[in-house]
């Protein structure tokens, strides 16, 4: 037994070491571990008792077997989660030293550097990870997170748009992309993910995959020491081309660049992706991608789609679900060319079948944009029967005036002025013709009203405010009108002070200005 425990005080130390020698070595290549420590080392350490039995099991499993991988990335993980950095740091380099191309070590590690402050060693650990393994969505996304946090903003945006290239369904990195999109730079952006709920991985050892430890996991693994990792190998094989093919291969490059968007960003970048998955014959991609790039950046619709709405819409007509989510991409390209009627119904469909589902929050991209258009239709619906209403007045007026003219009982004189619906749809010369026409009759308050609608539209201009000016003038010079007079002194004003100074206008509105500061009670 006192064998034992000299050995394991051995081992260690030994380890400690050799640890201490690694770290010098890695700070040659910009990971300085000295200043996360100074950063981290006043951090309190409280463990539970469940979190102290899981250290003791990892370093009782790490003296049996100084190179048992699982064990070493286990325990650290455990150390982060106990708030220990400075541990599960120099956990994480004793891994490295056993397993240099190790993924796990690497991304955990720039997720302690990140919440130290150190973004540059943070980047550095992403990038390696990213060389281990390219086809993590997870490493581009908190690369994105730390670009983000360093105000490198453009580097985020092709960050998270490389992270839903990766994976398409990506909820997280398509909220970060629109949150940082053109349209949304002023907008407040929601609050990016913390140390607690960052995706800190741990080994499967039976299967070498990834197990996200803040998620529940199967029991700790131990590593049999017979057990040999089996290197991945990949035999690439060169092809011989002919150079006809070749050329109609060159040929067919050219052509499809037309279907390419030149627009930059990362919503463009996955536009591309989109085209590339629909000339590969992968429909399901390329429609999820495509609908994915244009809820991040609009002006996208305006780009060439090689047809994919067509082929889309007959791939998800009679079944919409032979894809996740087909119910609202279908909804999306046929709202995009052109159908809201028919998209509004799918949209409906997918919110009633999704919003209160678990997988909503995944999803709630998709869902406000399918309430979106939903809203848009109603809006639009609310604007036409507005238009009706007002089509229909017009209509019952000009049938009353004209029975009225028809009987003799109204003259051209009394004749109504022309409706609102009439006045909208004329050009500010109509107007002020329309205006003069009704003082030479001294309808002044019919001309007034003419002259105020044509002023909603420009109030800054000059002839419809000198016309409403000397309108009300008249009003108070023939009627006595005092509200009328101070009307037509406020009109003045504005002239005189809007005007040019030598113009003849403005001259004329200092005269009118003082004359009525006379007479205007």
């Amino acid at each position: 037994m006192e064998t034992k425990k000299l050995q394991s005080n051995f081992l260690l130390k030994q380890d400690k070491q050799s640890s201490n020698i690694f770290f010098h070595k890695l700070s040659k290549h910009g990971i300085f571990i000295p200043c996360l420590c100074f950063l981290l080392v006043g951090q309190p350490i409280c463990f539970a008792a469940n979190n102290q039995a899981s250290i003791r099991q990892f370093q009782q499993r790490i003296i049996d077997n100084p190179k048992d991988v699982d064990a070493h990335l286990r325990l650290a993980v455990e150390y982060s989660k106990a708030n220990d950095f400075v541990k599960a740091v120099q956990t994480y380099f004793a891994l490295l030293k056993i397993d240099p191309n190790n993924f796990h070590a690497y991304n955990n590690l720039g997720i302690l550097y990140k919440q130290s402050g150190q973004y540059r060693d943070s980047l550095h650990c992403y990038q390696e990870a990213q060389r281990i393994d390219p086809d993590s969505y997870w490493v581009p996304y908190n690369m994105g997170l730390c670009y983000e946090a360093i105000g490198r903003m453009q580097e985020a945006r092709e960050s998270y748009g490389q992270a839903l290239s990766l994976n398409p369904s990506f909820s997280q990195a398509l909220q970060r992309l629109r949150a940082l999109s053109s349209d949304g730079n002023d907008k407040p952006l929601p609050k990016m993910s913390e140390l607690s709920d960052a995706q800190i991985y741990t080994a499967d050892s039976r299967t070498s995959k990834p197990v996200i430890k803040s998620q529940p996991s199967e029991a700790p693994v131990v590593i049999s020491k017979n057990e040999k990792s089996q290197p991945k190998t990949a035999v690439t094989k060169e092809k011989v081309e002919k150079i006809s093919d070749r050329l109609s291969k060159e040929k067919n490059e050219k052509t499809n660049l037309k279907h390419r968007t030149k627009r930059k960003g990362s919503a463009a970048m996955v536009f591309n992706q989109a085209m590339d998955a629909l000339e590969s014959g992968k429909m399901e991609l390329a429609i999820e991608l495509y609908i994915n790039s244009v809820i991040a950046e609009r002006e996208l619709l305006a780009e060439p789609e090689n047809d994919l709405i067509r082929q889309g819409l007959k791939f998800l007509k009679d079944r919409p679900n032979r894809m996740p989510n087909g119910l609202f991409f279908r909804g999306m390209l046929i709202h995009i060319s052109g159908h809201l009627d028919l998209a509004v119904a799918d949209m409906k469909n997918y919110i009633a079948a999704n919003s209160n589902s678990e997988r909503a929050s995944s999803i709630s991209q998709y869902l406000e944009e399918a309430q979106r258009i939903i809203d848009q239709k109603e809006a639009e619906k609310q604007a036409l029967a507005a238009l009706e209403k007002e089509r229909a007045e017009a209509v019952a007026l000009a049938e009353q005036q004209k029975k009225l003219a028809e009987s003799g009982a109204l003259s051209d004189k009394d004749a109504a002025r022309p409706s609102d619906y009439a006045l909208k749809r004329m050009n500010i010369e109509q107007i002020i013709q329309e205006a003069d026409k009704l003082s030479r009759e001294s309808r002044l308050t019919d001309a007034v009203a003419v002259l105020e609608n044509g002023l909603s539209r420009e109030p800054d201009n000059i002839r419809l405010l000198m016309r409403s000016a000397n309108a009300y003038a008249d009003m108070l010079m023939l009627k006595g009108d005092n509200e009328a007079g101070k009307m037509a002194l406020i009109r003045f004003k504005t002239v005189a002070e809007s005007a040019q100074p030598n113009s003849r206008e403005a001259s004329i509105a200092r005269e009118m200005v003082n004359e009525l500061n006379k007479r205007v009670r």
